[in-house]
């Protein structure tokens, strides 16, 4: 039996440890990381939290964790009700969240609450008959709402159009709310009455103010404040200045309250810490957590009478044959030989005979924003993803999940949050600094916390996005930019950048009075006919000198691409939501952007194949149309990211001794790109994934 499961199946048993079809033995992973959400037992004993998807709790001193959840589903934000006898939870899966609550004694749950979106922060009223949560529909999007614990409908109690509150604190006689609120990059502190809506500012400052935090007796508020890359814990009491109690850089902190009043439990860095107030002293509290998951190793495996491309040339090799064996590839052999000899006998093989075998497709630019979204994308044959921009703790889970064999999904390369400048353009997913002084700091910081590049963002200056890179060179970090607004790719280039995502290019081609400033909600500032254009693409000459220039540059330097070409394509249907005048812009425009892409990959500037969440399929045909052949395209999806990263001796091709990342095609992607949607197999490190 070749162990081919679904996706979807194997979503289900990696996540849960279950053993079935063909899935024999389970193995046991001890997991030092990954802890957020963390929530205190009302007698001081006990901390809830999340630890890779799935709710655990530890003894306060620390030790060893105990599941208290488990399925397929991805599992945050547990709340003790106040007689600790009860835990709720967000239970994410891949069409919304549920908000359940979870009978410690009995193991029972009841289903309060169901959203499209995704449910963040969660407490129970002080006597224990409410449930208040936040519901996230997007990051311009996320407010309180709250419900009976006995059934009812859920009340929204905050609902201002593009502002977020995403942490809230109830007070002891459930009067009012602590909670953040802000727009785009900026959040302060207030205080809401819930009867009357009377809403009170208590702080104003250009820090990003997170992780609101009460006390038991509601004497004591607590918070993180962020700016230019470093966080404070800040704390006051009895109504008196707010103090800073410890200060370090960014790391995505969260905030508990012991009953004891006097010690902060602390997330940091995924981590889980205790920080005394009156000292300040932070110190960790140890956790090991015993996941249970399918123990599957890789397949021997033959793939015979293939057409092989193999993403070293443009060549296709007819009737190959590849032999894995631990999860790499063994052997590749040509010429009709099928010889399978290095392989024991009664190795399973998969005859392709008409089909086109290539590695696995690697999309340079998606956003893991969804933990079942990992199965969506081995179906569709992604083995491998670079994410430019992610909040922290969300895509370090998610990379860990994957490789240690509790969640479904491709290889995972992470970036973390942009780095932006003053005020950030995405709250949810940056951190924003504007002194050069600030960059060395955070970058390491973010080095230490797991990441494997960095993307700077358009509101960086200059200064700022050189001193980023300059650091990130000595922790050997690539920089990849969504620029090209405050900074221009030229000057970005110089400073040392490694890539570019989108052609978002102002900067470089258009006069002064025609640039925007990037600094507002709207980006474009009504400059573009369609809003959030990579720019009005009729005033620039792709073939022209300045762009020559332009290409002639990146090719020099190797400064790599993923110019997201689908997202700026406005199909028929679009003709109903546009004018005349946006309509042709449209088409004009992006006709423009596709002969730049051109004329980059034959000036041999190094192609990356990304989406920004829109389809690989979709891109890798608009490459087509633009006129870029389909070998290069095909590397695109391919090798150039393993490349990219300096990765290309593991992973990216077929060859013996790589990573064994394969799809099986039935057709000919070389001759149509269409074709490449008809995947038949997909392996990923020997293991077969997917099977149609």
């Amino acid at each position: 039996m070749l162990g081919r499961r679904s996706v979807a199946v194997a979503f289900a048993l990696l996540i849960a440890g279950a053993a079935a079809d063909g899935v024999s033995a389970q193995a046991q992973v001890p997991v030092e990381v990954g802890a957020r959400d963390p929530a205190i037992s009302p007698d001081g004993s006990t901390v809830a939290l999340s630890i890779l998807g799935k709710i655990w709790t530890l003894p306060f001193e620390g030790g060893v964790a105990t599941q208290i959840t488990r399925g397929p589903s991805w599992d945050t934000r547990p709340a003790w009700s106040p007689d600790g006898r009860f835990v709720a939870y967000a239970s994410r899966g891949a069409s919304g969240t549920d908000l359940i609550v979870l009978n410690l004694a009995t193991g029972g749950t009841r289903y309060l609450h169901r959203t499209n979106g995704s449910i963040g922060h969660t407490a129970f009223s002080p006597d224990g008959d409410r449930v208040y949560f936040v519901d996230e529909r997007s990051q311009y999007d996320a407010h309180v709402w709250r419900l009976p614990v006995q059934g009812g409908e859920a009340e929204q109690l905050t609902a201002t159009q593009n502002w977020h509150e995403w942490s809230f604190a109830i007070a002891p006689d459930e009067a009012r709310l602590l909670l953040e609120s802000g727009r785009y990059g900026g959040a302060d502190l207030y205080e809401l009455e819930l009867e009357s809506g009377s809403v009170t500012r208590l702080t104003e400052t250009a820090a990003r103010e997170m992780s609101v935090a009460l006390s038991q007796d509601g004497r004591s508020r607590a918070h993180v404040e962020t700016h230019d890359g470093v966080d404070h814990i800040v704390v006051a009491t009895d109504g008196g200045p707010p103090r800073r109690v410890h200060t370090s850089p960014f790391d995505q902190k969260q905030l508990a309250f012991h009953p004891k009043q006097n010690v902060l439990v602390v997330t940091a860095g995924r981590r889980l810490h205790k920080l005394r107030l009156e000292s300040g002293e932070m110190s960790p509290i140890p956790f090991e957590a015993r996941f249970v998951v399918a123990a599957d190793p890789p397949d021997d495996l033959a793939i015979t009478n293939v057409r092989l491309f193999a993403a070293t040339s443009d060549d296709v090799i007819p009737n190959a044959t590849v032999l894995v064996r631990d999860g790499r590839i063994l052997r590749v052999l040509t010429g009709g030989s099928a010889d399978g000899g290095d392989l024991p006998p009664g190795t399973p093989s998969i005859d392709g005979r008409g089909r086109t075998l290539l590695p696995g497709l690697f999309d340079n630019h998606l956003h893991f924003w969804g933990p079942s979204a990992g199965a969506d994308l081995l179906a569709a044959g992604v083995t491998t993803i670079r994410d430019p921009g992610s909040a922290m703790s969300d895509v370090l889970d998610y990379k860990d999940a994957i490789r240690l064999g509790i969640l479904a999904g491709p290889t995972v390369f992470a970036a973390g949050p942009l780095i932006d400048g003053p005020g950030g353009y995405h709250p949810l997913v940056d951190i924003s600094i504007e002194d050069p002084a600030a960059a060395a700091p955070l970058v390491r910081a973010m080095k230490a916390q797991g990441v494997d590049f960095l993307k700077a963002y358009f509101q960086l200056d200059p200064d700022v996005l050189a001193a980023v890179v300059a650091e990130a060179r000595v922790q050997g970090l690539p920089v990849t930019g969504h620029i090209g607004v405050r900074t221009s790719w030229r000057e970005a280039m110089d400073a040392g950048i490694a890539g570019f995502n989108h052609i978002r290019i102002w900067k470089d081609f258009l006069p002064e009075e025609l640039q925007v400033d990037g600094r507002n909600e709207s980006l474009d500032s009504g400059v573009n006919l369609i809003g959030r254009m990579q720019l009005d693409w009729r005033l620039v000459d792709p073939e022209g000198p300045e762009a020559s220039a332009l290409i002639d540059k990146l090719a020099a330097t190797g400064t790599a691409i993923d110019p997201t070409l689908y997202v700026q394509y406005f199909d028929e249907s679009a003709r109903s939501q546009l004018s005349l005048e946006q309509y042709a812009l449209a088409t004009q425009a992006y006709e423009q952007m596709g002969t730049f892409v051109r004329r980059a990959v034959e000036a041999g500037v190094p192609l990356l194949a990304g989406t920004d969440n829109v389809g690989l399929f979709n891109e890798l045909e608009a490459y087509e149309k633009a006129g870029v052949p389909n070998a290069e395209i095909l590397r695109a999806a391919t090798v150039n990211g393993a490349r990219w990263f300096g990765e290309e001796d593991d992973f990216g091709t077929i060859q013996a001794g790589m990573r064994a990342h394969m799809i099986l095609v039935d057709g000919d992607p070389l001759a149509d790109m269409s074709q490449l949607r008809n995947i038949d197999l997909v392996v990923k490190d020997g293991v077969i994934v997917f099977a149609r």
